[in-house]
């Protein structure tokens, strides 16, 4: 498992590298395709990888909504830290749990960021984020 330090900064290196905090931003620069389909209600997207590639499938329901940030940032998570892992994934409860609170941690540290750099200072409560950027509850 990645650590929150360790975390933080792979986050904190990217957002460097690319000179934003802007999920969208960092998959056009990472090269991910994004498809929007009827899915849902849940899960709100996908990672999915063909000939090794990924490639994410996120709901059309939140295509304009704020939520897309975080669920984009969360499936970028997945890219970045479970690559090659949907199998397992898929056949172990406690590793998909597991998987799923890391892309979350992930997610919620590419949205502080980014809710940083839009306004210049750290979100003054966790609801600030959620109507910013649709970060889901704390327990979901």
């Amino acid at each position: 498992m990645t650590s929150t330090k360790e975390l933080n900064k792979l986050v904190f290196n990217i957002g460097k590298r690319y000179n934003t905090f802007d999920p969208f931003i960092w998959a056009e620069k990472l090269n991910l395709d994004i498809y929007w389909k009827n899915i849902g209600p849940k899960p709100l997207a996908k990672t999915n990888y063909m000939f090794r590639a990924p490639f994410l499938v996120l709901a059309k329901s939140i295509k304009y909504s704020n939520q897309r940030y975080f669920v984009l940032a969360h499936e970028i998570g997945h890219v970045l830290e479970h690559e090659g892992l949907s199998a397992y994934y898929v056949s172990n409860d406690v590793h998909k749990r597991k998987t799923e609170r890391e892309a979350d941690a992930f997610a919620m540290s590419v949205v502080t960021n980014l809710y940083i750099e839009e306004n210049g200072h750290l979100p003054e409560t966790y609801q600030d984020l959620r109507y910013k950027y649709g970060s889901p509850d704390i327990g979901d």
